[in-house]
């Protein structure tokens, strides 16, 4: 939940979404996404059609300020069964 400064690294944290989920609207975009097991929600990038990303089987990208934080995230991640069905690491930078 913090504010990446300019200049700094960014990590990230991509996901694909678990059978059923469809946020085929939002593509493209930055949405708000709620973590039941953090009772809090946050930005993620929903990846776009003929995007790279998707192309390669990603759905969502978190931005990260941190590996610490990346750590915390696929903690969640993992828990989110309903939303996610997997996850992999991404260098943003």
């Amino acid at each position: 939940m913090k504010k990446i400064k300019d200049g700094k690294p960014v990590f990230g944290l991509s996901v694909k979404f678990a059978e059923g989920v469809d946020y085929s609207d939002s593509e493209g975009t930055i949405i708000q996404i709620g973590l039941n097991t953090r009772n809090t929600s946050v930005p993620m990038i929903v990846t776009a059609r003929g995007s790279e990303a998707k192309n390669q089987g990603t759905d969502g990208i978190f931005a990260l300020c941190s590996e610490k934080c990346g750590e915390k995230m696929k903690e969640s991640v993992t828990k989110e069964l309903k939303t996610f069905k997997e996850f992999k690491d991404i260098s943003l930078n």
